[in-house]
């Protein structure tokens, strides 16, 4: 006979989950409450050694949860694999509709700004330098018309990354007065 069967925990099994998360809830309380300095002095600066400010609370409050759940009889393992199921997934998500939301904020960046407009000739410097003109913006692609006749489309954020030169075509001779 093990040292805890010796005791009865009906009553533990009974109120323990709501005495757990009551104790729980106090702490995130009493915890999360804004203290406001009452020194109307100057505040001495000290240096501060071990966890910085607010991770020993953070940690309480996590451990505190955690009882609550195994209290709950919440089967933590299944808990986690959901929690980290749905962090994937939005991390996912957030990696996909990154690249997005790069090229469409670089098309209004280009719209607002004009580093170039559909009619340029412009060149993308780098290793393998892309020159053509701009026939057309939208808000993912710039498409531009190569020199041999075909076309290219360029991501909006490429122009944002690199080096971009604009071809700005000879100003037309004036003609000159005729002498009198």
């Amino acid at each position: 006979m093990t040292f805890l069967n010796q005791f009865s925990l009906s009553p533990f099994q009974t109120y323990g989950p709501a005495a757990l998360a009551t104790v729980v809830v106090l702490a995130t309380v009493l915890m999360a409450r804004v203290r406001v300095s009452r020194s109307y002095g100057p505040k001495l600066v000290r240096r501060r050694l071990g966890l910085p400010k607010g991770v020993a609370r953070w940690l309480i409050i996590g451990g505190l949860s955690i009882a609550a759940l195994f209290a709950l009889g919440i089967d933590l393992q299944d808990f986690w694999s959901t929690v980290v199921a749905a962090l994937s997934l939005v991390a996912i998500g957030f990696v996909a509709m990154w690249s997005i939301l790069s090229h469409m904020l670089a098309s209004i960046l280009i719209v607002v700004f004009r580093p170039f407009e559909v009619g340029d000739r412009v060149e993308i410097v780098g290793d393998d330098p892309v020159l053509g003109e701009v026939t057309d913006l939208n808000p993912v692609y710039t498409t531009l018309r190569t020199e041999d006749g075909g076309t290219l489309q360029v991501p909006n954020n490429l122009f944002f990354q690199k080096a971009v030169k604009r071809h700005v075509p000879a100003a037309p001779a004036l003609p000159r007065p005729s002498p009198l």
